[in-house]
């Protein structure tokens, strides 16, 4: 590190930050936000003598209210602020994202529900993780069961090669357990987490159901081994009982979002009513 550069704590991530420029606005390379260099001009770029209220995220020139549009853009499934300037070539720059109507972002602030969703996902996250750790550890258990043990020879093939039917159904298997996992990802994104939560519980009704299924079939009761089952089980009740909590807990704070939302823009449209009205 030059003698020149110094580090500073990002405000917004907590990231080391190098400020390499003193009189230009450095950006944090975690989370990109920008940082203001210790000798720079707090002025408006094209109103100098007006003091700048936020950074263009696109030129990185500093702005005043006048200058500023703000948009709304989607990333990871959680809505962020973009500010650009009043230059075409910024503007263009940030058409992706839609413009941001403060007064309904105030009305149907989210910011509460941040630990919520943080805990949802990461219960419903390793609940599908540990679905998908019990389908493994299924396929291994009946393979080695099929051809190391004298079990295998009353296991159902089905006519099939020995082998093949319970990786078909293992696969089977996985593949719900898969859609439990990307599911499960979208409890994080507002818009969605509501039919998430639900999709959730009916992805797991059918997953259990079939886990029953393949027990009867393979006739799991008899199994030699007292072991192999009752792992199978508590892997599959200690996935099922995460994936139940952060599906209940997705429902619950996606619908109080949805009656916020709702609520806000209600209040939203009653306020361009009136303004109407006394015009």
């Amino acid at each position: 590190m030059s003698s020149l550069q110094r580090m500073i704590m990002c405000p917004v991530c907590g990231g080391s930050v190098i400020i390499e420029h003193t009189d230009q606005v450095n950006l944090c390379t975690y989370c990109a936000s920008p940082i203001l260099g210790p000798n720079q001009n707090r002025n408006c770029t094209n109103h100098p003598d007006t003091l700048a209220t936020e950074v263009c995220h696109v030129c990185k020139d500093l702005i005043c209210d006048e200058c500023t549009e703000k948009r709304v853009g989607d990333y990871g499934g959680k809505l962020l602020t973009i500010v650009n300037c009043s230059k075409e070539s910024c503007i263009a720059e940030s058409e992706w994202a839609r413009p941001l109507n403060e007064e309904y972002q105030r009305l149907a602030n989210m910011e509460w529900a941040d630990r919520a969703d943080n805990f949802i996902l990461r219960i419903t996250g390793v609940g599908a993780v540990v679905m998908m750790i019990f389908e493994l550890y299924f396929i291994l258990g009946m393979l080695n069961l099929q051809y190391f043990t004298p079990f295998g020879s009353t296991l159902p093939t089905g006519g099939l090669f020995p082998g093949i039917l319970v990786i078909i159904l293992m696969v089977i298997g996985n593949i719900l357990a898969a859609v439990l996992l990307q599911t499960s990802l979208q409890v994080y994104v507002h818009e969605r987490q509501l039919t998430s939560g639900a999709f959730l519980i009916v992805a797991l009704i059918l997953e259990a159901a079939y886990l029953i299924w393949r027990g009867l079939y393979f006739n799991l009761v008899q199994v030699p081994d007292p072991l192999f089952l009752t792992i199978l089980l508590t892997a599959f009740l200690f996935g099922t009982l995460l994936v139940i909590i952060g599906s209940l807990g997705a429902i619950y704070i996606g619908n109080k979002k949805r009656i916020q939302m709702n609520r806000a823009m209600d209040q939203l449209n009653l306020s361009t009513k009136r303004a109407l009205d006394e015009l």
